[in-house]
């Protein structure tokens, strides 16, 4: 039943949102319980400022995936002996970008209906449009795309009033409220790491910040229990980078969705003009000023 969900989902993102024909989720994966990969994302304890690798074709990336969680380890506490904050997340599904044909993986079907449409589509975004080197916007367009296009799934597919998308619809109101709320607890560590104290004075300082972002959470107006488990994260700055990067654009994204009457496939055609452009994000910004005047 999950595996034909799955396609689908995959046959609507091609035909109803336009996004690139391919063989993936073609093939089925048992992982017998356990992650298809870790993540480890690092960063100065001073700075929102990722560590980067490079790879083929990829580009410049702000994380490191692993097959074996040892070796992820192993890098992890190396980086933190340098000095560096660490984050070390399970995986449950990555994007070949097209080259390969990218199976179902077991790990992805405990995800509920709304949540399993949303990672299918991010991952066949990253297929569809991808920057080398520009991972913050490949992943916060992947979000956005994703968020969008399983909504228009779940409509379609069950009804738009149902509770399925009325659940979504409510979520998502979260996901806007929690996004405010992490940027502006983001660029208050920004402004603190920007001003003349030492490192350590920094490092003891950006500890409040983090507390004061604890509090404030507190008193957020939201619906789901989305997010009820912020006030336990491993509170650092490469956590921070990393939410950074999946969300830091998507205001962008909706932008120019809203500004297409929300035409999912219309502006999967602009996104698509970002690849050749120097600066995807002015190339956005300057459409939306042609768009308005």
């Amino acid at each position: 039943k999950r595996l034909l969900f799955i396609q689908e989902v995959k046959t609507f993102a091609q035909q109803q949102i336009g996004l690139a024909p391919s063989q993936t989720y073609s093939s089925f994966v048992d992982l017998h319980g356990q992650p298809v990969s870790w993540n480890l994302t690092a960063c100065p304890k001073d700075r929102l400022d990722p560590v980067r690798w490079s790879y083929p074709v990829v580009g410049s990336a702000p994380y490191r995936g692993y097959f074996d969680l040892k070796r992820a380890e192993k890098e992890r506490d190396a980086l933190e002996a340098k000095g560096y904050d660490t984050y070390l997340r399970s995986v449950s599904a990555y994007s070949t970008l097209g080259w390969f044909s990218d199976p179902i993986l077991s790990s992805m079907l405990r995800y509920r209906d709304a949540d399993l449409a949303g990672l299918v589509i991010h991952e066949m975004t990253h297929a569809t449009v991808w920057i080398p080197g520009n991972v913050n916007f490949n992943e916060s367009l992947a979000s956005f795309v994703g968020d969008a296009g399983a909504l228009l799934f779940l409509k379609s597919r069950f009804g738009p009033d149902t509770q399925v998308v009325q659940d979504v619809l409510t979520g998502s109101e979260d996901i806007r409220v929690f996004r405010r709320f992490m940027k502006a607890f983001a660029a208050s560590l920004d402004s603190l790491y920007a001003t003349d104290l030492t490192f350590k004075e920094k490092v003891q300082e950006r500890e409040v910040v983090f507390e004061q972002a604890k509090e404030r959470f507190q008193s957020l107006p939201l619906k789901t229990e989305a997010y009820q488990n912020f006030t336990n994260w491993k509170m650092n700055n490469a956590r921070m980078v990393l939410y950074r990067i999946y969300n830091e654009e998507v205001n962008l994204f909706e932008q120019v969705y809203e500004a297409l009457d929300q035409d999912l496939i219309g502006a999967l055609d602009v996104f698509k003009g970002c690849e050749d452009a120097g600066d995807p994000v002015a190339y956005l910004e300057d459409w939306l000023k042609k768009k308005k005047g």
